[in-house]
Order: C-alpha cells, then structure tokens, then sequence
C-alpha cells in the first residue's frame, strides 16, 4: 500500500500545485467565478467537461455496466448530445444576452417567480448531483482501504474544499483540461488491459448475452430514454455548463467549447463500459460500486495503479468541486434579489456557502450506502431541466414569444410534476410527465401572447 499511496500523492500534489498556481491573481468574483470572461476553447471544454465528466463517468458508468451492460452508456452518449445542442444552437444566444446565471436571465425575461422556481430548481438538481459524486468518492476510497465511512467522506470533503477554493473557475478551466487529458489515459489504458484478458477470458460478447448486456435499451425503452432525456435537458440548464458558455472570451469560442466537448465525451463512457463488462465476466460477486478501484488494484503494480486510481479520483473531486460553485453562484447572486435583500459580499460569501454544501453533501452521502450512482445522476438531471429546460429554450430561441404567467406555470408544473408523479403511483415516467406539463403551459402561453398581439398563432 506504500506504493500505491505515493503513486496517488505524486498525481493528487501535482493537482493541487497546477489550481494553486493557476488561481493566483483573483482579485474580484468575475475572475472567481467566470474565469475574467476570457477562456479559450480548451478552458471552455475543460471547464464543460470537468462538471459533467466525474463519477458518474467513471465509476457509475462501470457500476452500471457491471449491472445492465451498454445501458450504462446513456450518460456519457446523452452529456455528448447536450453539448452538441449546447454548441450548435445555444451557445451564440447565451453570450449575447451577458448575464451569468440562468434565474437572472429567466427573472429578466418572465418575471421574479420564474427565476425563483428556476432558482430552486438548479440547486435542488445540481445538489442531488454533487451527492452522486460523493457516492462514487466514497466507493473508490473504500475499495482500496477499508475505512469507516465518516473518515471516506471527510477525505472527500477535504479534497473537494481544496480543489476549488484555490481558485474558482479560473483554476478550474485550467485542471479541467489537465483532468480530461489524464482521464482519457487511464480509461484507454483500463480498456486495453481488458482487451488482452481476452487472450485467457472467452470474449465479452460470447461470455454474455445480447440483452441486457449490449442491448442500449438493456433496462427497457422508457427507462433508458428517460435516462438520455434527462441528460440532454440537465446540460442545457446546469449552472455551471453555462458558467463555461459565459466565461468564454467570444462566442466562436464557446461554440468551439461546447463542441469539442461533444465529441470527447461519449467514447469516454465505451471505455467504462467495456472495463464493467470485462469485470463482470471475470468477476460476477462483487461490490458493483467498487469494481472500478478493484480491478485497479488487481491489474497494475501497486504505483501505477495508484497512479491511475489518482486520475479516476481528481476526476470526481473537481465534478463536485464545480457543481458546488454553480450552486454557490446561484444562491449568492439570485437568492438575494428573490428575497429582496441587500446583496452581500460575493467573494467570501461564495466560499462559506460553497463550505456549507459540501458538508450537508457528505452527510447525505453517509445516510445512501449502496444506492446506484447513475440513478442519483439521472434524477438530478432531471430536476434541473424538467420545469426550466422549455421556457428557458423558448427566451434564447424566441424572445418575447412566450407570456410571463405562462412561462410561470410552465416552470412550476414541470418540476412540481417531476417531484410529485411517483407518489400518484401513475404509470409513467417522472421526468415525461414534468416535461409534458411544461410543454402544455408553453404552448397555451405561446398561442394566447400571438392571439393578444393581433398575430397568428403558430402552426
């Protein structure tokens, strides 16, 4: 274990010294939280992918796949898809309407209520998110050492608190590039080393059946399609995958951002799957959250397996650590004008809240043993996008389009939905029933703003 411990510290201490030294010079909450509005296409893609790429990437992803085979892929191919949409048709408006939260931009569009329902909407949803993270945190940690769970989460608290208070989003763009790059490695390494078990182990495809294994809709249709949904609508209306969009130097940039993002991150999600898969032939007993640790230690000399344990766990600790920024800049900069109150100091305010959420993270954390990663995931995504994901579409695409009632209930119902729809014991999913709920409030308000202006409604 001395081994694997100083492979570990020598990666972890080069994270910590890259934020330290990429965070110098903060002087104001723009650079803290929008990177000084001058990051380039790889800061805009490491920043994308440093929030959405984390333990649910990794470890969840492998869980998943230990489970229910190439299901597990709707993470990562739905995260690609959102930043694709992101990239091609939302990054451009974003930048030009200049504001840096999506309840300011919705308050300014629809009115106060909408932003605060946009506003609890995101921090319930991101928050559900930072969880997961501290679930997959918790099973790396364990599946190596055996420690109490307390002591996992205080470790995982500590690492996170570190890994963004440094710097904010100017160090953050910086390690997301760093992270990726890292991550891509060791995710190719573990899938190669999967590949030439083959040489001993009868082949993935002949050792398992076709469903659930290699089927994507292994769980079933609605299932899996929620779970790509969410994924698509939670990219669109994340605070921090926004934050990327704002703290980009031009639109191009942004674009550019958003995009490379699409591309890296699906076969990130193949890389994980293929390892959970080999897992599950060799392997049929374990611990599904461990797997990922587990064949770390079982296929590399204790350094290198350290090593790239170290990579897997930079990944989740900067996911939680930008997560958290998103809700602390949302409650900062919107709670206050919700509530009426004098704004207060932003920069130290950012850092106490950002202090208080990872604690209440990790207790939650503790009290969920063994729940599955990516459902904690798929939820959060859901919550966020459910009720803001249509109007907040609509006052991009076609300002002025859509009344402030309307956008009102919209909002409203669609998380209202959400949360409330698997205590009517109704068929149906959540996350359909919320956007449906939405979807009807924006087409009546659509209708009714063209047939008050003495315009024709739309076909």
């Amino acid at each position: 274990m001395v081994a694997f411990g100083m492979g570990a510290a020598i990666i972890l201490l080069a994270f910590v010294l890259l934020g330290t030294l990429s965070g110098r010079g903060i002087r104001s909450v723009a650079d803290y939280v929008l990177a000084g509005r001058s990051a380039g296409t790889l800061e805009v893609s490491g920043i994308l992918l440093g929030a959405l790429v984390g333990g649910a990437s990794t470890v969840g992803t492998v869980e998943m796949a230990y489970r229910w085979g190439l299901s597990a892929w709707w993470f990562t191919l739905g995260g690609g898809i959102g930043c694709l949409i992101l990239g091609l048709w939302f990054a451009r408006p974003l930048r030009r309407t200049g504001l840096t939260t999506i309840p300011e931009f919705l308050a300014r569009e629809y009115g106060r209520k909408t932003g605060i329902v946009a506003l609890a909407a995101s921090t319930l949803g991101t928050f559900v998110s930072v969880v997961a993270q501290f679930l997959a945190g918790l099973a790396m940690i364990q599946g190596i050492w055996p420690i109490p769970d307390t002591v996992a989460a205080g470790v995982v608290s500590l690492a996170v608190l570190g890994f963004i208070l440094l710097g904010g989003l100017k160090s953050y763009g910086v390690l997301g590039k760093a992270k990726i790059a890292f991550l891509y490695f060791v995710l190719a390494v573990c899938a190669a080393v999967t590949a030439m078990e083959g040489r001993n182990l009868p082949p993935l495809w002949n050792a398992l059946p076709f469903h659930p294994w290699f089927n994507l809709f292994g769980r079933g249709l609605g299932v899996d399609l929620n779970a790509g949904l969410s994924l698509l609508v939670g990219v669109m209306t994340t605070q921090i995958y926004i934050q990327a969009v704002f703290s980009a130097s031009s639109e191009e940039t942004a674009r550019k951002g958003a995009l490379l993002s699409a591309a890296l991150m699906p076969p990130l999600g193949l890389f994980a799957i293929w390892v959970g898969l080999g897992m599950r032939v060799r392997q049929p007993g374990l611990v599904a959250s461990q797997v990922l640790p587990k064949f770390l230690a079982q296929h590399f000399s204790p350094f290198v397996a350290g090593v790239l344990w170290s990579g897997i766990a930079i990944t989740i600790i900067g996911t939680a650590a930008g997560l958290c920024l998103g809700i602390a800049t949302n409650l900062v900069r919107d709670l206050p004008y919700a509530l009426r109150r004098k704004e207060p100091g932003r920069l130290l305010t950012s850092r106490l809240t950002l202090l208080a959420l990872v604690c209440v993270a990790a207790f939650l954390a503790l009290l969920a043993p063994g729940s599955l990663i990516l459902s904690w995931s798929y939820l959060s995504m859901g919550l966020r996008g459910a009720g803001t994901f249509l109007p907040f579409s609509i006052a991009l695409l076609a300002p002025g389009r859509l009344s402030a009632g309307w956008a009102f209930l919209s909002s409203l119902s669609g998380l209202v939905l959400t949360l409330s729809w698997p205590l009517t014991r109704l068929p149906g999913n959540p996350l359909f029933s919320g956007l449906l709920g939405s979807a009807i409030c924006c087409l009546l308000g659509w209708k009714r703003k063209g047939t008050a202006s003495g315009q024709p409604s739309p076909d």
